[in-house]
């Protein structure tokens, strides 16, 4: 077995993996990182259309501390955002610990919690042993199918394994499963490719456009207002925006507002009013390439596409020491597993804006969580567990969750500095007696990570100009 217990092992390379490499990196806690594919970015390189375009304004999706190139639109296209994420592994000289094409297919705490670190085997059969280990894997990869009864015969393929129209069978009648964004969007590419598509809705949902009154929705997240209030205001803007779902041939939401993911988009509503775009009800059953739908009407389709999500999974942990709700595990934070040390599992979020100030401020609080857990004789998702309860659901404000971090951050700094847990994990090193001089753990990162001024502005560039989408 390789011993490297001093040292965390990060698994993924992609949007979430990479900010926290930086930050572990900047922090100065040594770290490997494993990626199974060939190339960095996640789902961002290998799981997405090319068409896409982020949802989310690039402010609120850049990291923290390295902003997006000042020349980049509000909205930039997956190119722009691989060569953003390449020009911050660039930056920061990320590459150097990263391993290729290297898969990890089993990680298990040494001992019953992982106080003493974690065995992690890789594909090779190669056996180390870490610190910490830091999962990263995202959770856009295993593809959620529903069943229905009957046979399709035409082609069908997921929302993960579309690319570009060439995708479609011939024919061109497509129907789109789903209403998310990803629907969405393939439904009004197929619409604009064949002149018409399809778009099956199991129930109403709420599509929110990437902009109100000019300013993108997601800048609308920056300042914690109580849900109720947050509810109130963004329906009166949505009725502004939209008017009545009706009118689009929708469902009105049967949920309330932010209880489930909203859709992010603002070329649905329009193909929808132009006739492009024709919503269904939920499919019924098959019949070869005739589909039926539980209004009683039925059409025939050449290609079928399900946008239907994806389940949330772990291949290379025992799924059972999770506490399973809904189809996600139970978290404190998004992040801590309860009852288990130096595990963490970043990426499990969906905010309502992008993801850049989570990512950041929460990589920043593992570059100090991560070494305080050495001073603590429990878990520290125990100990966090008295103030803050584990949940399952992966939606979030990114106000609530930054005021969270940043008071969490602040709680363990007390803990640790005034000793009130001493260390009792086996096998690592117990810290120096408290002297005058401020102990390292105490300033590993800075509160908040490194200011914009710092990074580049024309950090990334794309080398040939990127194709202009439908898209919005």
């Amino acid at each position: 077995m390789d011993n490297r217990s001093d040292r965390v092992c990060v698994i993924g390379a992609g949007y979430v993996g990479n900010g926290v490499a930086g930050a572990l990196k900047r922090a100065g806690v040594p770290y490997d990182q494993i990626e199974a594919t060939d190339r960095i970015g996640g789902n961002w390189s290998h799981g997405v259309y090319d068409s896409t375009h982020l949802i989310s304004s690039k402010s609120s999706t850049q990291y923290v501390e390295f902003p997006m190139p000042a020349d980049y639109p509000t909205f930039p296209s997956r190119a722009q955002m691989l060569a953003y994420l390449q020009s911050y592994v660039d930056h920061y000289g990320l590459a150097e610990h990263i391993e290729f094409s290297t898969e990890v297919v089993d990680v298990r705490p040494v001992g019953a919690n992982g106080m003493a670190g974690w065995i992690v085997q890789l594909a090779s059969g190669e056996v180390r042993r870490y610190r910490a280990v830091v999962v990263a894997n995202g959770h856009y990869w295993e593809r959620h199918l529903p069943q229905y009864p009957g046979e399709f015969t035409g082609k069908q393929l997921h929302s993960k394994d579309y690319k570009r129209p060439a995708d479609f069978a011939e024919g061109g009648r497509v129907l789109v499963v789903g209403a998310g964004n990803s629907a969405s969007d393939i439904a009004v590419e197929a619409s604009a490719t064949f002149g018409s598509a399809d778009i099956s809705m199991r129930r109403g949902y709420w599509f929110i456009p990437k902009t109100m009154f000019g300013v993108p929705a997601s800048e609308l997240d920056r300042v914690w207002i109580p849900m109720p209030l947050q509810r109130t205001a963004f329906k009166a803007m949505l009725r502004l925006s939209y008017g009545d779902y009706e009118r689009y041939g929708l469902k009105r939401p049967d949920h309330k507002l932010f209880t489930r993911d909203v859709t992010v988009n603002t070329s649905l509503m329009y193909a929808l009013q132009h006739g492009k775009v024709r919503p269904r009800p939920e499919i019924e059953r098959f019949d070869g390439a005739t589909v039926h739908f539980t209004d009683g009407t039925s059409a025939d389709y050449d290609t079928l596409v399900w946008a239907t999500g994806f389940r949330t999974r772990f291949p290379m942990l025992d799924e059972s020491m999770f506490v399973w709700e809904n189809g996600d595990p139970l978290l404190i934070e998004h992040v801590l597993a309860p009852r288990f040390a130096n595990l963490y599992l970043m990426g499990l979020v969906a905010p309502r804006s992008g993801a850049g100030r989570i990512i950041s401020h929460g990589s920043a609080f593992l570059a100090e969580a991560i070494p305080a857990q050495a001073h603590f004789a429990e878990p520290l998702s125990d100990v966090v567990a008295r103030w803050i309860p584990a949940r399952s659901t992966m939606l979030a404000g990114s106000a609530e969750i930054l005021g969270r971090v940043r008071l969490l951050r602040q709680a363990i700094r007390l803990l640790v500095a005034k000793s009130v847990l001493r260390p009792q994990t086996p096998g690592l090193r117990a810290p120096a007696p408290r002297s005058s001089a401020p102990q390292p753990f105490t300033a590993l990162v800075p509160l908040d990570p490194t200011p914009p001024a710092a990074a580049p502005q024309h950090a990334a560039r794309v080398d040939s100009t990127p194709k202009e989408s439908i898209l919005s």
